[in-house]
């Protein structure tokens, strides 16, 4: 949505612009701008709620606009990672101020104190919904982030078990250097269930040091990540195990079941869990609540817009005791020289800050202005509405999933509980899910992401009324109902 939907000009001032144009009224206006267009009747408005909400507002006028020519007006039920979330057009107006706007590296605090308060207020809210002891001032992206925690883990491990690793040398905060490599055969597990691309730029991380990637099967039915298998591949060498929650399918993970598995081998792998959309813990238990070592995901959907798939807003937060090996940047309060609150960086363990070898990571791009609107954003949601909104996508999607099911076109991929995302399978074998998913696109509907040749991804949040839901599900009926 664009910025700078309203202008506050009066009677007078419209007039005076009209005279200055040398023109009539608006229809002239729009006619020299665009063409001849039909208008909005001002009858259709009288039929307004005085007390209607935004979202409302947005989908009263969307009803309108669908009837005028040339409108491509899409309904997104792709997820993967990036979510279709509804932004109230006041984070717009905010982030737009100065003092939020303009600083970029906040270097000087005096100069940045708007910032820096939206900076540490991101992190206190980030860190209570992650149940999480500390948040840092943001990651670049949830891909990177979890690949920066990996990392971490890896150093947390060799420090308290440095038997494991080179039989000399000083452990340092990074591994471009061979003495700070791990012995061969060090392992890293991975649940199955971690989105793709985020697996992908792990392996790009450690490319270059000898930690190995082993991955953790998903149990065929739930889709969780299968217990009996990571208990088998538990080994000596293990320093860290990664679950995603939800996970790519969006099934819920038993991390109840999963933590004392990882916690109580001897010695302890590294705990950590990451998520690609964090309005599950709105109704689901966060990942400090089972004793997360390390979290690390995406904060896209806390006010900023899916754009194409970036930028986005990179998360991470660990226990208290790990502070010094965070990545990235972390603010504080504090007073001034007259004992006024004063906020500045209290931790910064970038190479931007401190030499480049005692760098806990060497990714100097983070997301400040995306996490400034994530704050603001969290703000106007409040804990209230956080939950409520967690349990409105939650609800959204099982009546999706529930309505494609009775269609008798479709079989779930999985049986386990799922939040706002689930995987489905074409049962008519005539249509691809790659088809599937071209012709829906061709009614306006993104109807989700291919799994592969008949499984599909589907997601649903509160831009997904019931309506379009019901649009979704009449025209995959037709669609299939079809193929030949």
């Amino acid at each position: 949505m664009p910025n700078f939907r309203y202008f506050p000009n009066s009677e007078t001032d419209i007039k005076r612009l009209y005279s200055i144009l040398n023109i009539k009224g608006k229809k002239e206006l729009f006619e020299k701008i665009i063409g001849d267009i039909p208008l909005i009747d001002a009858n259709n408005l009288k039929t307004l709620s005085r007390g209607m909400d935004e979202l409302s507002l947005y989908r009263y006028f969307e009803d309108i606009a669908v009837k005028l020519p040339d409108k491509n007006l899409f309904s997104i039920f792709a997820g993967g990672g990036v979510y279709n979330h509804f932004v109230p057009a006041a984070i717009d107006s905010l982030i737009s101020r100065s003092e939020f706007y303009t600083p970029y590296t906040p270097y000087q605090p005096e100069v940045s104190q708007g910032t820096l308060f939206a900076l540490f207020e991101f992190q206190s809210m980030v860190a209570e919904i992650l149940g999480m002891d500390v948040v840092n001032a943001s990651m670049y992206d949830g891909a990177e982030s979890l690949a920066e925690a990996v990392l971490m883990s890896l150093r947390l491990y060799l420090n308290a078990n440095p038997e494991q690793g080179p039989q000399s040398g000083q452990l340092s905060n990074n591994y471009s250097k061979s003495e700070t490599n791990p012995r061969p055969g060090h392992l890293i597990l991975i649940s199955e269930g971690i989105n793709p691309n985020y697996f992908s730029v792990i392996q790009s991380f450690i490319g270059d040091i000898k930690a190995k990637i082993e991955t953790v099967r998903l149990n065929k039915k739930t889709g969780q990540t299968d217990l009996s298998d990571l208990k088998l591949k538990l080994k000596n060498n293990v320093s860290t195990v990664v679950i995603q929650q939800p996970n790519y399918y969006g099934v819920i993970e038993d991390l109840e079941e999963l933590e004392p598995q990882v916690h109580s081998f001897n010695p302890k792998p590294f705990f950590v869990v990451s998520s690609t959309e964090p309005f599950s813990f709105g109704v689901i238990n966060p990942p400090g609540f089972y004793n997360a070592d390390i979290f690390a995901g995406e904060g896209n959907s806390f006010g900023n817009y899916m754009n194409f798939g970036g930028p986005l807003l990179g998360l991470f937060g660990a226990k208290k005791d790990y502070i010094r090996q965070m990545p990235g940047r972390i603010v504080g309060k504090t007073k001034d020289a007259k004992n006024k609150d004063a906020y500045t960086f209290i931790l910064a363990t970038r190479e931007q800050h401190i030499r480049r070898g005692a760098a806990t990571s060497n990714i100097c791009t983070n997301n400040s202005l995306n996490a400034v609107r994530a704050a603001i954003y969290l703000s106007l949601c409040s804990k209230k509405g956080f939950g409520e909104l967690s349990l409105l996508n939650l609800k959204l999607a099982h009546i999706l999933h529930e309505k494609l099911l009775k269609t008798g076109f479709f079989e779930p991929w999985f049986s386990g509980d799922f939040f706002n995302e689930f995987a489905l399978r074409i049962k008519n074998e005539k249509i691809t899910a790659l088809q599937f998913i071209n012709k829906m696109a061709a009614q306006g509907i993104l109807a989700g992401i291919q799994i592969d040749g008949s499984g599909i991804l589907v997601s649903a949040t509160e831009n997904n009324g019931i309506e379009s839901i019901e649009r979704y599900v009449e025209n995959a009926k037709d669609i299939i109902k079809t193929a030949v």
